[in-house]
């Protein structure tokens, strides 16, 4: 059988899925590619699982799940072939969604707008045993990018855009790994240069346009400018944050940017907002459905 995968990094609902969680993405080779991630994966997850989950409290466990399954439940009204949600580090994984479908062939839809070794293709490591086509990225699609500034703009609301810092905030990564090649950084600065001429063109004019890194871990470099420093440059100014890694909201924008950076932007006297992402949004199940159906023609 046929099917599509959208595809994610997963998420945590309880104690023990976040413990799985971080276990199994340390233990990953697209994340820490020496042998030493299987000494480090089970001290990291044993050790940080029950402090992190704290915060996770916050928002009640990660909402990635929510959104996705409302997002396949669409896709799958309006396709031919049977829509599946995959997570890399929690279920439903990979393998157990082709085994319990017997399936043969699959089209591998990260849920990435922007290609990055860590995620994309990490996502695409773990499909083993059937055929598969790969949509690397769609950072570049007109009709996508609409969506992006439509969420933009309707985060607004009452603010007027040339009195608003937007700020691009893209998941971090270590320096290190876009030296051996990874694309990611080349693809967000052009995707950021993208959405600044779409919303000129479209005669929205913001203070300034800028790009920042988010969720960096560990001491060693990760990708410039931080989000911390990229605020502290707006004190007693507005501030629009997009998280523009992300298709679905999770941890990363509902706990990290909507709840932990707003405390800083308190901090700094800055009026801050947070725009939702794509989520399952209609226009985006279009996008998918008439992509899907573009590669399924051909």
């Amino acid at each position: 059988m046929r099917a599509l995968f959208l595809m994610n990094m997963g998420g945590a609902r309880d104690e023990k899925e976040l413990k799985e969680f971080l276990y199994n993405m340390f233990s990953d080779k697209r994340i820490i590619s020496s042998p030493i991630r299987y000494i480090l994966a089970p001290i990291i997850s044993s050790l940080r699982y029950k402090k992190v989950w704290q915060n996770y409290e916050l928002i009640g466990g990660s909402p990635i799940y929510k959104h996705t399954e409302s997002l396949v439940k669409k896709v799958n009204q309006k396709i031919d072939i049977p829509t599946f949600s995959v997570m890399r580090y929690t279920s439903p994984r990979a393998k157990d969604v082709i085994k319990d479908n017997n399936i043969t062939e699959a089209i591998l839809f990260p849920l990435y707008p922007q290609y990055s070794t860590t995620t994309t293709e990490s996502s695409f490591d773990d499909v083993e045993g059937i055929k598969t086509i790969k949509i690397r990225n769609f950072y570049k699609d007109e009709k996508y990018n609409q969506i992006v500034i439509d969420k933009i703009l309707n985060t607004l609301k009452e603010w007027n855009s040339e009195d608003v810092n937007l700020i691009f905030s893209a998941h971090g990564l270590p320096q290190k790994i876009v030296k051996k090649g990874d694309s990611y950084e080349k693809e967000i600065n052009e995707h950021v240069k993208i959405l600044s001429d779409m919303l000129q063109k479209n005669g929205i004019k913001f203070k300034s346009i800028n790009l920042a890194y988010q969720s960096k871990v560990g001491p060693m470099k990760w990708l410039e400018p931080s989000l911390d420093d990229k605020l502290k440059e707006f004190k007693n100014q507005k501030v629009l944050v997009y998280p523009m890694s992300f298709i679905i909201d999770n941890s990363e924008t509902d706990l990290e940017l909507a709840i932990e950076y707003a405390h800083q932007a308190k901090d700094l006297n800055i009026e801050y907002k947070v725009s939702k992402v794509v989520n399952d949004d209609d226009k985006f199940v279009d996008f998918i459905v008439k992509k899907v159906n573009t590669i399924l023609k051909g």
